[in-house]
């Protein structure tokens, strides 16, 4: 599994929240921290397995 561009990404946001974090100076650690989180988890989702496990979820939950 080829996982570069999801790295790419997560290194591209963590540099992005970075630089605001620079540019104003009143956004807190915990609030960037928790915008990172929720990054990750969205990479995470929109990958081949982060699909197939929501698949297999709603299989699953389906009522046949």
């Amino acid at each position: 599994m080829n996982f570069l561009p999801h790295l790419l990404a997560l290194v591209a946001g963590g540099i992005f929240l970075w630089i605001i974090k620079r540019k104003y100076k009143k956004i807190r650690n915990s609030e960037l921290i928790i915008v990172l989180i929720l990054f990750v988890i969205l990479v995470a989702l929109f990958t081949a397995p982060g699909m197939d496990l929501i698949k297999r979820l709603m299989n699953f939950i389906q009522l046949d």
